[in-house]
């Protein structure tokens, strides 16, 4: 049987991480670096493609794997190694979201001194 929970379209996921996050549409469309009436529409099914850019933004903003994402259009993308977020917050479950952020600086930092490519 299948779940009864899991989304059925990207607009219903986006909502569902939103309102796990405690989010309203309002502050995800900062966190995004868009308007509400942007998130309300794609939540609607309203905007049912969204740019590429701006599904990016939104998938950081709460945390969700922008591959997730895309799987709603039909675009299979080869798994790649998890984020150093995604790897943070699975291995270590109870870390702050400040640590996570200290965390992320620390490794731009080491990569901005060796001048290693990604």
């Amino acid at each position: 049987m299948e779940d009864a929970t899991k989304p059925t379209s990207l607009g219903e996921h986006i909502r569902q991480a939103r309102i796990v996050k405690g989010l309203s549409g309002a502050q995800l469309g900062r966190l995004a670096g868009t308007n509400s009436s942007n998130i309300t529409r794609i939540e609607s099914g309203e905007t049912a493609s969204p740019t590429l850019e701006l599904l990016r933004r939104i998938a950081g903003a709460l945390e969700l794997d922008l591959t997730d994402l895309l799987a709603y259009f039909g675009v299979d993308v080869p798994p790649a190694a998890p984020t150093l977020r995604a790897y943070l917050r699975h291995t270590y479950p109870g870390l702050p979201d400040e640590a996570v952020r200290e965390a992320e600086r620390a490794v731009v930092q080491v990569v901005e001194r060796y001048g290693a490519d990604h």
